[in-house]
Parts: structure tokens; C-alpha cells; sequence
């Protein structure tokens, strides 16, 4: 049996930003760290895109920033004001080598590839099978996704599923100091649905067309989207498709166990995901950072709380609301960002408000319908 102060199982997001936040108190207690996941990463399969006040330690792979934002609906279309943050992006391809670069030849550090088969605690030891050999550590971080037996009686499930393309224009039609955060002008009879732009250059940009539904679409339904919204919105005949991307995203207010003895989880295995938005890179952050900051302070990596649980009450809230379509998700946001300062609702988003501040928000949304909502919500889970 191989012996690590700590394991880490799967190679992501979210294991390589922990592992790379580890680097400094791996080196200064001497410990020894184990990144394993069953495939190398490589490709650009992935664009993560979140707004940050200060810079972070991934500031090195930004690929592009925005000051500026725009969200358009039928209902309204307003640039937003979003200082003091800063909307930026994030490429899985550059992260994967930039976090690469860190990590390989590091003394502190043993990176394998292999299939972890099963994970454990045991006598105040975590231990991973890897191909069927047993590896055993004092933590094991986790962000391999978990089967959950789900209760639709009781808790809501949606996917927040994408695709995206990577267009080449011939004409210039991009502002690159101005990306578009929502655009409601799509169709919504399948659910929740609208398009972000990044602009990369005047002539490039992603355009990515995103639905929170019970179900995937078909390829085609996302293909005829997309294309209709470069003609139509974008007013752009003719392009050229550079790269593709599509995902899946789980939204739901399904409670999710973050810890299991001597095992942690990351990411959207440990419930970092947010619920209501499927936001997660900057969650991913903030929970990587406090463990780190754990270990340093006292070689404990257990952490109560990134932020206050009122929060998963509010995603919920908006989840339940999208799921009865009692009110439209773009009925929703446009009222949101009609009767709210920019700032104040990323920093909702990112779940930092204080009490009073969502009390302000909350005052300019539909009081009946989420009243109603936080109604449904507390009968389901006190039945």
C-alpha cells in the first residue's frame, strides 16, 4: 500500500486549482500530495467565465476581460455598469497547460493516470483504489461526481445545458471592450433559454446558446439556434465556425454531503455549483482557497462554510420558479437587472450580500409568485 498526507481525485477544475493552491504549504511542511484522474486533460473542452473584484492566482490564464456588460430581453436592453468587478474568461486549454507547468516536476507532487474505483474511510485514513491498487492518505479530496438518488417530490432538478461556437466574421462587428451577459431574444418554448457573446476580436467571438430544462435538446435544436440568433440578432451572414463547445450543468436544491469521514469534495460533486445559476469556477475558488488557507493556519482542511445557507433557500426559490414556469426565467432577470444596480446583483450571485441587501433586492421582484415559491419550498422539506 502507497501512503500521501493527501490525495486528490480527479484532475479538473477543481482538483488542479486545490493542488496548485496547496503548492506553498505543501513545501513548507514537507508533505506529499497525490493527483490522479482517468484521463489526461488537454483540449480546450471548456470556457469558464465569472466576474471578480481583485485579481486571483489564475490571473496568469485570462484570456480576455470585459468592463463593460450588456443584457437585452424583450422586455429591455441596458449596457451595465459593473465596477468595481471585472468579467473575464477563462480557457480550459490554457488552464490545463498553465496548471501543468506548476504542478509536473514539483517534488511535493505525483501526478498518475488511473481510474479511481473507490473511495473510503477507515481508522482515521482515507483510502483510494486506483486499478485495483489501495492508496492511502490522511485527506482524500474528491471532485468525482457522485450518483444521487433523486426526490422530484421533494427537491428540484434542472440542467443548465450549451453549446457554443467560436465564429470568425469577415466584416467587423464586434465591440471587444463589451460582452453580452444574457440575451433573451431566443426561443423559449423549450425552457429558459438566451445567448452570451464574448467578443475576442472585432471579427471574433463565442456565442454560446444556453437552456435550463429538464432535458437536453437535440444536436440539431441547438445548431438552429445559434444560427438563427448570428443571423437575426447579430446580423451576420456570412462566418466561419472556428471551434464548438457543448455542456452539461446540474441545477438543483438537492442537498449534497461536502465531507464523508476523511474524504472532501470539490466542485459540483461537493455542491459547487450553484444551484440556481450554475455558476462554479468562482465557488470552486473560494472553497480550494479557505482548505488551503485551513491547512496553513492548522493542517486542517475541514471547512464549515464558504457562505451562508440562506443562500441555497434562494436558489431554490428561483429553481422551483423555473421549474413550474410560473414566471419566466427572462421575466425573472429582466426585472432584476431593471430595478437593481449591476454590482449589487453579481454580488448576490457570487452569494455575498448582506441580509439587508437582498432584503432590497428581493423588494423589487414579484413578492406574490416568490412568496409563493419560499411557500412550496418550506412544505417540501418539512414533509
Amino acid at each position: 500500500m502507497k501512503h500521501f498526507d493527501y490525495i486528490i481525485a480527479g484532475g479538473g477544475c477543481s482538483g488542479r486549482s486545490l493542488a496548485v493552491r496547496m503548492l506553498p504549504y505543501l513545501k513548507a511542511s514537507n508533505k506529499q500530495l497525490l493527483l490522479v484522474d482517468k484521463l489526461p486533460k488537454k483540449g480546450n473542452d471548456k470556457t469558464w467565465c465569472f466576474w471578480e473584484e481583485h485579481a486571483d492566482v489564475f490571473e496568469p490564464v485570462v484570456y480576455k476581460k470585459w468592463n463593460r456588460l450588456l443584457f437585452s430581453s424583450h422586455f429591455i436592453q441596458q449596457e451595465l455598469n459593473i465596477y468595481p468587478y471585472t468579467y473575464k474568461m477563462i480557457r480550459a486549454a490554457d488552464f490545463y497547460t498553465y496548471t501543468d507547468e506548476k504542478l509536473s516536476g514539483n517534488p511535493h507532487i505525483i501526478t498518475i493516470q488511473g481510474n479511481v474505483e473507490r473511495l473510503y474511510t477507515e481508522n482515521q485514513q482515507a483510502y483510494a483504489i486506483i486499478d485495483g491498487e489501495v492508496y492511502s492518505s490522511d485527506y482524500t479530496f474528491s471532485s468525482i461526481p457522485r450518483i444521487q438518488n433523486k426526490r422530484p417530490e421533494r427537491y428540484q432538478y434542472l440542467l443548465q445545458h450549451f453549446m457554443g461556437w467560436v465564429i470568425e466574421t469577415e466584416t467587423a462587428i464586434f465591440d471587444t471592450e463589451c460582452a453580452t451577459l444574457m440575451d433573451f431574444k431566443t426561443p423559449q418554448q423549450t425552457g429558459t433559454s438566451f445567448v452570451y457573446v464574448l467578443p475576442l476580436s472585432p471579427k471574433l467571438a463565442l456565442v454560446e446558446y444556453t437552456v435550463f430544462s429538464e432535458q437536453e435538446l437535440a444536436t440539431e435544436d441547438y445548431t438552429t439556434a445559434l444560427k438563427q440568433y448570428i443571423d437575426e440578432q447579430l446580423h451576420c451572414k456570412k462566418y466561419t465556425i472556428k471551434e464548438q463547445e457543448y455542456g452539461v450543468i446540474p441545477m438543483s436544491d438537492h442537498p449534497v454531503k461536502r465531507q464523508q469521514g476523511r474524504i472532501i469534495y470539490l466542485g459540483t460533486a461537493g455542491g459547487f455549483t450553484k444551484g440556481s445559476t450554475g455558476y462554479t469556477f468562482r465557488f470552486i475558488q473560494k472553497h480550494t482557497s479557505a482548505i488551503a488557507e485551513g491547512l496553513t493556519k492548522s493542517g486542517n482542511p475541514i471547512i464549515s462554510s464558504v457562505f451562508p445557507n440562506r443562500f441555497k433557500t434562494y436558489d431554490a426559490i428561483l429553481l422551483h420558479l423555473l421549474g413550474s414556469q410560473r414566471l419566466s426565467g427572462e421575466e425573472i432577470f429582466s426585472e432584476l437587472f431593471e430595478k437593481n444596480k449591476a454590482k449589487q446583483i453579481l454580488k448576490f450571485l457570487d452569494n455575498e450580500t448582506s441580509l439587508m441587501e437582498e432584503i432590497q433586492i428581493f423588494s423589487t421582484l414579484n413578492k406574490k409568485e416568490f412568496t409563493l415559491a419560499l411557500l412550496n419550498r418550506t412544505l417540501k422539506t418539512i414533509a
